[in-house]
This record gives structure tokens, sequence and C-alpha cells, in this order.
């Protein structure tokens, strides 16, 4: 087997300035959102703040994705694909044919069907070969906080193949806006983010109110 040059400054996307850590070229990162604004929040962001890179790609079973908040937030779409994929084995599929190098976002990850920790390395293999900046998300409101770790097997599988493992909270008083973050696994350049965080969101937040 032989083995590329690493490449030394890939490129790196955040859904906003203050997010405590940066989603890499070649780089698979599990999300879980406890409540429907902070998965709103995070992924218009996200794509927004990618789309002039290249193509963005989201997919899922059902769409999360609002073209008309997006629009709030930049004007040009025409770098963003959206599909819907109902298996894990639509999802190899669909990972075969997105450009290299582009950003791919999966809502309710795991709500698809045939999943398993086989089909998980299937997609690690294609997020390394392709270059891809593949974030798997998924929201519920029954999260045991107290095993976070158990959590993130459950619904991932194998959270030893991700580079970074988040889940995100937003919290509200008095009209403002917070988003709290737990990271409990990040890339090696970004390993002091491991933790809590709480940022103010209320500039983020007012495009879907």
């Amino acid at each position: 087997m032989f083995f590329k040059p690493a490449e030394l400054e890939p490129r790196e996307v955040k859904p906003f300035d203050a997010f405590p850590l940066a989603f890499a070229e070649g780089s698979l990162s599990g999300i879980v959102s406890t409540d429907e604004l902070a998965e709103t929040v995070f992924l218009h962001h996200l794509i927004a703040s990618s789309l002039e890179n290249g193509p963005v790609y989201h997919v899922g079973p059902g769409s999360s994705l609002s073209l008309k908040s997006l629009r709030n937030l930049v004007e040009d779409l025409s770098n963003l694909y959206a599909g819907n994929v109902y298996s894990v084995d639509e999802l190899l599929e669909a990972l075969k044919i997105v450009d290299d190098g582009s950003l791919v976002i999966v809502s309710r990850f795991p709500a698809l069907l045939n999943r398993s920790a086989e089909k998980l390395v299937e997609i690690r293999r294609l997020v390394d070969k392709k270059g891809i900046t593949l974030v798997l998300g998924h929201s519920t409101m029954e999260l045991n906080e107290l095993d976070l770790p158990g959590e993130f097997r459950r619904l991932y599988d194998l959270p030893e193949l991700f580079e970074a493992l988040l889940v995100l909270r937003t919290s509200s008083y008095r009209g403002h806006y917070r988003m709290n973050l737990t990271v409990l696994r990040a890339p090696a350049e970004h390993v002091a983010s491991v933790g809590d965080h709480s940022i103010p969101i209320d500039s983020l937040v007012r495009p879907f109110l």
C-alpha cells in the first residue's frame, strides 16, 4: 500500500468565527443537537460560510434545510446541492459521486436504515479517499447527559473513527440567546477546545426569528 504526502494546509470551515473548532478536509465529525434551534443555527451557518469555497451537499431522510432562511444569510446558492437518502447504502452511493474535497452534511444520520459499524468504516474509507469534509448530524430530545460517550456510541456506532464529536444546545434569557457546546473529541490542532463552551449567538439567531 502506498500513501500520498499529507497536505500541509488542509482547508477548514467553521459555521461562525466563535465556534471552538474547525472541520478540515478529509475529516469525519459527529454532531448531536438537543433542540431544533441549535440544529438550525449550526446547519445553516455552516453551509453559508462554506458555499464560496466550493460545492456543499446536504442529504438526509427528509429535509431540515430551509432555503428561505439560507437566503437571509447568503445570496448565491449555486454551489448548494440537496437530496434525500434513506439508508447507509444510499449514502455510500451519494458519497461516491460528490466532488472531491467538498463539504457534505448529513442530517438525521442515526435514522438511516442498515446502519452498522462495518458500513461506517466504508464511509470513513470514502472520506479519506476523496478528501471530503463529512459532518454527520442528529437532533434529539432524548440524550443521556451523564453518559455522552455512550450516547455517541449508540448513535454513531464507532466514535473512534471521528475527528470531532460535539453536543449543541441553545438557551435564552430575556431575549438573548447562547449556544452551549460540549466538545468530546477534537482534531489535534484544536484539542484545547475539548470541554464546555457557551457562546452568545444573538446575531446568528436573528435571521430565523
